[in-house]
């Protein structure tokens, strides 16, 4: 019996280990990201009247000051409003009345933050022209954050 309680303390010593071990990784692995804008878009088209354009940085910065640089730079604006805020999950969502926009933070370490903008791009839309991108270029300028827009993937065959 104590040899089977033995096993089952190491197993979940392992266990335990390894997830911290896992996010030790992935915390390396975004530090290498940080300042690299990534976009995902998809412009509307026939039959659709709309598609969606976001975009995603990892900043080295604390998120509640992410957030706090993004929420001033939305009140400021006369361009859009800010149509909705979360300060405890660190959201907010912004609308120039074409678009709509929604923003969150995601802390990943102390000091590590993803933010990622997400919104519709209407038919009507410029082309070439991406709210999320401008959104998250902004929120690093104004954070005096360098940060450039990746090139895209190279499509697969």
């Amino acid at each position: 019996m104590q040899h089977v309680s033995r096993r089952v303390a190491l197993v979940l010593l392992l266990l335990v280990s390894g997830n911290g071990v896992a996010h030790a990784q992935w915390v390396f692995a975004a530090k290498k990201a940080v300042g690299v804008v990534r976009q995902l878009a998809s412009e509307a088209s026939e039959g659709r009247e709309t598609g969606y354009d976001s975009a995603t940085v990892m900043l080295a910065a604390h998120p509640e000051d992410v957030y706090r640089k993004a929420v001033s730079v939305v009140k400021a604006s006369a361009e859009y409003r800010l149509t909705r805020q979360n300060d405890e999950a660190l959201t907010l969502e912004i609308s120039d009345g074409t678009w709509l926009a929604g923003m969150q933070v995601t802390p990943v370490d102390e000091k590590l933050s993803q933010l990622l903008i997400v919104s519709n791009s209407a038919a009507s839309a410029k082309s070439g022209s991406s709210v999320a991108v401008r959104g998250v270029l902004r929120v690093c300028r104004e954070m005096q954050v360098e940060c450039q827009v990746a090139a895209p993937p190279a499509a697969s065959k």
